[in-house]
């Protein structure tokens, strides 16, 4: 069986009588630093994001005064004790997240090179590397158990990526904060 398509009449894609416009970019370097600000606040979101997917916690109903931001309560509460099993099951935010992220980092770098502060590129460069520390660090914690306490070491691993990620975010807050109030 063939279907007789000539019969249907088809939709134009584009008016003939109208050229496509092209889609711009905008070229205001104000615009262009807050989506860079936001770029670089919701990669720092999506870690955070898998980690309290992996980790099952749900988010407090309210805001609590005891917390300034999720940042802050997952250092406080929710750092999870080491067990073989849960070095297991946070292994992929320590490997792919974690390279992930610096990829992502290093190519906000160069996409917006020309609107990023000198200050928030360098802060991003140091993350890079205090990420690439945690993510082999992490992979050094079995190996260790006779000569460091793997707790020490599993616990260390998370504040450390939860206190980068955290002032990128919050910096980056606060110059969104600033410049649209």
């Amino acid at each position: 069986m063939v279907a007789e398509l000539s019969n249907h009449r088809s939709l134009p894609l584009h008016d003939a009588a109208m050229p496509p416009v092209p889609i711009r970019l905008s070229s205001d370097p104000f615009e262009i630093f807050l989506e860079a600000m936001l770029q670089v606040r919701l990669e720092c979101h999506l870690w955070k994001a898998h980690f309290i997917h992996l980790s099952g916690h749900t988010l407090p109903e309210a805001t609590s005064a005891e917390y300034r931001d999720v940042w802050d309560l997952m250092l406080a509460r929710w750092i999870p004790d080491y067990s073989p099993e849960n070095y297991r099951l946070y292994a992929p935010l320590f490997e792919n997240a974690l390279r992930d992220m610096r990829s992502r980092f290093d190519r906000l770098t160069v996409v917006f090179s020309r609107v990023l502060p000198r200050d928030v590129r360098r802060r991003l460069d140091k993350a890079i590397r205090q990420l690439d520390f945690a993510a082999a660090s992490y992979q050094w914690i079995p190996a260790r158990v006779h000569i460091e306490d793997p707790a020490v070491l599993f616990a260390a691993r998370f504040k450390g990526v939860i206190r980068v990620l955290r002032l990128i975010a919050r910096d980056a807050d606060e110059r969104l904060l600033l410049m649209v109030d």
